[in-house]
């Protein structure tokens, strides 16, 4: 019986297309001795989940040793660049599709749903699609269907990282740099240094923003939209922008919303994480990263 631990499933290599299914299907050796000339997916003591080319659509297949008629594969990577899941899975299979085809599969309800691009209508689309099971006969192909039942075939989504412009952030540094002393002067003047607490990490060096009251919150606040959406940010930066007091005044007490002190740390993380927002397309290059061996940094996991 195949033992399925954590050096099983990290032996299984990335496959995110039919390009790199089919290079690693060449040049994979056959096992030495096997009558079926079975090429395994991982490590070669475990040939119980092997690769092969099915002979009727020339896809791409990777599936049980036992399964003799080779024609519902656990995934099927097409020419036309398709990829499929033709049997039902478990959860040790939910494993290996996640590791090889990095379509992430979450359990909900007793349903699988995978998040994955999808071609609808001739447009790549991504989102989560169930993995509808023929419950009347659990042997039967597992499609991936759309509420009319047409076929749509999953590929892996696409990973991405994301470089910061160095530069970028730098001149932003320096242009938020004077709303920055703004707040921390005026938290720093309305300071109470009787309500100094070492456990909310209050200090006289990281104080509290100054309080509005609710006639000023009325006036000041009203129609102001998310602060965490595109259009809050957008605003925010228009108030900072501006470089008149009373702007300013409104962005601070913005921040804290009126309704409790924000610590000065905490208000200094939210203008840096709004202003990045606001200017993601400057500070922020996209990258595509292709598939490959599994890297690591500060940011992110990503596949190279």
């Amino acid at each position: 019986m195949a033992m399925l631990n954590w050096s099983t499933y990290q032996s299984l290599p990335p496959l995110r297309s039919y390009a790199a299914a089919l290079e690693h299907w060449e040049k994979t050796i056959p096992i030495r001795g096997d009558v079926d000339g079975t090429k395994p997916v991982g490590r070669r003591d475990q040939k119980w989940l092997a690769i092969y080319v099915r002979d009727t659509d020339k896809a791409v297949c990777i599936g049980s040793t036992w399964n003799k008629d080779r024609q519902k594969a656990l995934l099927a990577y097409h020419p036309d660049g398709r990829v499929a899941i033709e049997q039902h899975i478990s959860a040790s299979c939910r494993e290996r599709i996640q590791r090889i085809a990095g379509l992430n599969i979450n359990r909900h309800y007793n349903e699988d749903w995978v998040h994955a691009l999808s071609h609808v209508d001739g447009e790549e689309v991504i989102g989560l699609y169930p993995l509808k099971i023929r419950y009347n006969n659990p042997r039967k192909a597992v499609f991936i269907l759309r509420p009319h039942d047409t076929p749509i075939y999953l590929n892996p989504v696409p990973t991405y990282k994301h470089t910061i412009n160095r530069q970028e952030k730098a001149k932003l540094t320096k242009q938020y740099k004077p709303f920055l002393d703004y707040v921390e002067a005026m938290s720093k003047l309305s300071a109470d240094p009787t309500q100094f607490s070492q456990w909310s990490k209050e200090s006289m060096d990281n104080p509290r923003l100054p309080v509005a009251d609710y006639e000023q919150r009325k006036v000041l606040l009203v129609g102001m939209p998310n602060r965490w959406a595109d259009e809050g940010a957008q605003e925010f930066t228009k108030l900072i922008d501006s470089g008149d007091a009373e702007s300013w005044y409104k962005a601070m007490i913005w921040l804290s919303n009126g309704h409790w002190r924000k610590l000065l740390s905490e208000a200094k993380t939210d203008i840096t994480h709004m202003v990045h927002q606001q200017h993601r397309d400057v500070l922020f290059t996209k990258e595509r990263v292709d598939a490959g061996k599994c890297v690591q940094d500060r940011y992110g996991r990503y596949f190279r």
